[in-house]
Protein backbone atom coordinates (compact mmCIF):
# COMPACT_ATOMS: atom_id res chain seq x y z
CA UNK A 1 0.00 0.00 0.00
CA UNK A 2 1.40 3.47 -1.16
CA UNK A 3 2.44 5.94 1.64
CA UNK A 4 0.76 9.61 2.19
CA UNK A 5 3.58 12.11 2.91
CA UNK A 6 3.87 15.45 5.15
CA UNK A 7 6.52 17.72 3.89
CA UNK A 8 7.39 20.72 5.86
CA UNK A 9 9.42 22.88 4.40
CA UNK A 10 9.40 26.61 3.43
CA UNK A 11 12.56 26.28 0.51
CA UNK A 12 11.33 25.32 -2.90
CA UNK A 13 14.07 23.77 -4.12
CA UNK A 14 13.77 21.18 -0.99
CA UNK A 15 10.01 20.34 -1.61
CA UNK A 16 10.61 20.04 -5.28
CA UNK A 17 13.72 17.55 -4.76
CA UNK A 18 11.78 15.27 -2.22
CA UNK A 19 8.69 15.35 -4.05
CA UNK A 20 10.67 14.30 -7.28
CA UNK A 21 12.52 11.80 -5.50
CA UNK A 22 9.45 10.40 -3.26
CA UNK A 23 7.38 10.34 -6.31
CA UNK A 24 9.81 8.16 -8.38
CA UNK A 25 9.21 5.06 -5.74
CA UNK A 26 6.33 2.98 -6.29
CA UNK A 27 5.70 3.13 -2.21
CA UNK A 28 4.73 6.73 -2.20
CA UNK A 29 1.99 7.85 -3.99
CA UNK A 30 0.99 11.07 -2.30
CA UNK A 31 3.17 14.23 -0.87
CA UNK A 32 0.90 16.97 0.69
CA UNK A 33 3.97 19.99 1.56
CA UNK A 34 3.63 22.75 4.22
CA UNK A 35 5.53 26.02 4.59
CA UNK A 36 4.98 26.79 8.13
CA UNK A 37 4.18 24.93 11.09
CA UNK A 38 0.65 26.26 12.00
CA UNK A 39 -0.63 25.00 7.92
CA UNK A 40 0.85 21.47 9.15
CA UNK A 41 -0.89 21.56 12.42
CA UNK A 42 -4.19 21.91 10.90
CA UNK A 43 -3.34 19.09 8.88
CA UNK A 44 -2.39 16.72 11.25
CA UNK A 45 -5.91 17.60 12.79
CA UNK A 46 -7.73 15.76 10.34
CA UNK A 47 -5.60 13.57 8.94
CA UNK A 48 -1.82 11.78 9.79
CA UNK A 49 0.02 10.75 7.47
CA UNK A 50 2.24 7.76 7.20
CA UNK A 51 5.69 10.12 7.66
CA UNK A 52 5.97 13.50 8.26
CA UNK A 53 9.69 14.79 7.20
CA UNK A 54 9.94 18.35 9.25
CA UNK A 55 12.38 21.22 8.17
CA UNK A 56 14.48 22.31 11.32
CA UNK A 57 14.23 25.84 10.48
CA UNK A 58 10.51 26.92 9.84
CA UNK A 59 9.45 30.64 9.34
CA UNK A 60 6.82 30.60 12.34
CA UNK A 61 8.71 28.25 15.21
CA UNK A 62 12.09 25.87 14.92
CA UNK A 63 11.58 22.06 14.31
CA UNK A 64 13.15 21.40 17.58
CA UNK A 65 10.96 23.66 19.44
CA UNK A 66 8.10 22.05 17.07
CA UNK A 67 8.49 18.12 18.30
CA UNK A 68 7.54 17.83 21.60
CA UNK A 69 4.30 19.03 21.05
CA UNK A 70 3.93 16.79 17.87
CA UNK A 71 4.83 13.91 19.89
CA UNK A 72 2.23 14.54 22.63
CA UNK A 73 -0.40 14.79 20.45
CA UNK A 74 0.87 12.33 17.85
CA UNK A 75 2.98 9.88 19.81
CA UNK A 76 3.26 7.71 17.27
CA UNK A 77 3.62 9.70 14.27
CA UNK A 78 6.90 8.53 12.41
CA UNK A 79 9.17 11.95 11.92
CA UNK A 80 11.93 12.61 10.07
CA UNK A 81 14.04 16.30 10.72
CA UNK A 82 15.68 17.67 7.61
CA UNK A 83 18.51 20.19 8.91
CA UNK A 84 21.47 21.95 7.07
CA UNK A 85 23.62 21.87 10.48
CA UNK A 86 25.49 18.57 11.10
CA UNK A 87 26.40 18.80 14.67
CA UNK A 88 26.41 16.05 17.34
CA UNK A 89 24.25 18.49 20.24
CA UNK A 90 21.84 19.20 17.45
CA UNK A 91 21.23 15.58 16.83
CA UNK A 92 21.39 14.77 20.66
CA UNK A 93 18.71 17.42 21.02
CA UNK A 94 16.36 16.43 17.74
CA UNK A 95 16.04 12.93 19.82
CA UNK A 96 15.42 13.73 22.63
CA UNK A 97 12.86 15.85 21.30
CA UNK A 98 11.12 12.98 19.39
CA UNK A 99 12.03 12.67 16.38
CA UNK A 100 12.93 9.67 14.72
CA UNK A 101 15.32 10.24 12.52
CA UNK A 102 17.36 13.42 11.41
CA UNK A 103 19.39 14.18 7.78
CA UNK A 104 21.15 16.90 6.60
CA UNK A 105 19.80 18.75 3.60
CA UNK A 106 22.47 17.63 1.06
CA UNK A 107 21.14 14.10 1.18
CA UNK A 108 21.32 11.88 -1.91
CA UNK A 109 18.33 9.97 -3.07
CA UNK A 110 19.17 6.28 -1.75
CA UNK A 111 19.94 8.19 1.70
CA UNK A 112 16.32 10.12 1.54
CA UNK A 113 14.90 6.42 0.58
CA UNK A 114 16.76 4.76 3.23
CA UNK A 115 15.80 6.87 6.19
CA UNK A 116 12.48 6.97 4.70
CA UNK A 117 11.90 3.21 5.22
CA UNK A 118 14.12 3.01 8.96
CA UNK A 119 11.55 6.00 9.93
CA UNK A 120 8.43 4.18 8.57
CA UNK A 121 9.62 1.04 10.20
CA UNK A 122 9.79 1.91 13.89
CA UNK A 123 13.59 2.65 13.73
CA UNK A 124 15.17 5.44 13.96
CA UNK A 125 17.69 7.17 11.39
CA UNK A 126 20.99 8.80 12.45
CA UNK A 127 22.76 10.44 9.42
CA UNK A 128 26.67 9.15 9.76
CA UNK A 129 28.04 12.87 8.31
CA UNK A 130 26.37 14.05 12.09
CA UNK A 131 28.83 11.51 13.55
CA UNK A 132 27.55 9.27 17.12
CA UNK A 133 25.42 11.77 18.84
CA UNK A 134 26.23 11.79 22.37
CA UNK A 135 23.11 10.38 24.03
CA UNK A 136 23.82 7.39 22.42
CA UNK A 137 27.59 7.20 22.26
CA UNK A 138 28.01 5.47 25.22
CA UNK A 139 30.19 8.21 27.25
CA UNK A 140 27.94 8.21 30.69
CA UNK A 141 25.60 11.08 28.99
CA UNK A 142 22.91 8.25 27.43
CA UNK A 143 21.63 7.20 31.12
CA UNK A 144 20.32 10.71 31.73
CA UNK A 145 17.56 10.31 28.78
CA UNK A 146 16.52 6.41 29.18
CA UNK A 147 13.33 7.84 30.23
CA UNK A 148 10.31 5.63 28.87
CA UNK A 149 7.33 7.78 27.44
CA UNK A 150 5.32 7.32 30.59
CA UNK A 151 8.04 8.86 32.70
CA UNK A 152 8.64 11.85 30.67
CA UNK A 153 5.13 12.54 30.78
CA UNK A 154 5.26 12.40 34.38
CA UNK A 155 8.29 14.25 34.48
CA UNK A 156 6.52 16.93 32.25
CA UNK A 157 2.87 17.07 34.52
CA UNK A 158 5.87 17.44 37.94
CA UNK A 159 7.38 20.40 36.16
CA UNK A 160 3.94 21.62 35.49
CA UNK A 161 3.18 21.58 38.90
CA UNK A 162 0.66 18.85 40.04
CA UNK A 163 1.15 16.68 42.90
CA UNK A 164 0.71 12.81 42.79
CA UNK A 165 -2.74 12.92 42.73
CA UNK A 166 -3.30 15.43 40.24
CA UNK A 167 -0.94 13.23 37.88
CA UNK A 168 -2.37 9.60 38.76
CA UNK A 169 -6.03 11.76 37.96
CA UNK A 170 -4.79 13.13 34.70
CA UNK A 171 -3.14 9.72 33.25
CA UNK A 172 -5.95 7.44 34.87
CA UNK A 173 -3.66 5.40 37.08
CA UNK A 174 -3.49 5.11 41.12
CA UNK A 175 -0.92 7.67 43.13
CA UNK A 176 1.14 4.54 43.77
CA UNK A 177 1.66 4.10 40.36
CA UNK A 178 2.76 7.72 39.95
CA UNK A 179 5.53 7.36 42.68
CA UNK A 180 6.95 3.84 41.50
CA UNK A 181 7.52 5.67 38.21
CA UNK A 182 9.08 8.90 39.89
CA UNK A 183 11.52 6.28 42.16
CA UNK A 184 12.45 4.62 39.10
CA UNK A 185 13.06 8.24 37.17
CA UNK A 186 15.20 9.41 40.21
CA UNK A 187 17.34 6.24 39.94
CA UNK A 188 18.25 6.46 36.29
CA UNK A 189 18.72 10.01 36.60
CA UNK A 190 20.54 10.11 40.37
CA UNK A 191 17.85 12.01 41.25
CA UNK A 192 16.34 12.65 45.24
CA UNK A 193 13.24 14.68 45.26
CA UNK A 194 11.11 16.60 43.08
CA UNK A 195 13.29 20.27 43.51
CA UNK A 196 16.03 18.45 41.88
CA UNK A 197 13.80 17.04 39.03
CA UNK A 198 12.70 20.13 38.09
CA UNK A 199 15.86 21.49 38.07
CA UNK A 200 17.31 18.81 35.99
CA UNK A 201 14.83 18.88 33.59
CA UNK A 202 14.65 22.22 32.82
CA UNK A 203 18.57 22.22 32.49
CA UNK A 204 18.43 19.28 30.45
CA UNK A 205 15.63 20.47 28.30
CA UNK A 206 13.66 17.05 28.51
CA UNK A 207 10.10 18.58 30.08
Amino acid sequence: MARVVYLCEDHEIVIDGVTRILLSDARYDQIVSFKNAADLSGALQHRLPDILILDLNLPDISGVELMPDLRRRYPHLPVLVLTMHKDQLLAAKLLRAGANGYLSKDFGEDELLAAMEKVVSGANYENPDFGEPILSSGNGYDKTYFLSRREKEIVQLTVDGLSSNDIAAKLFVSPHTVNTHRRNIYKKLGLQNVKELITFAHTHDIA
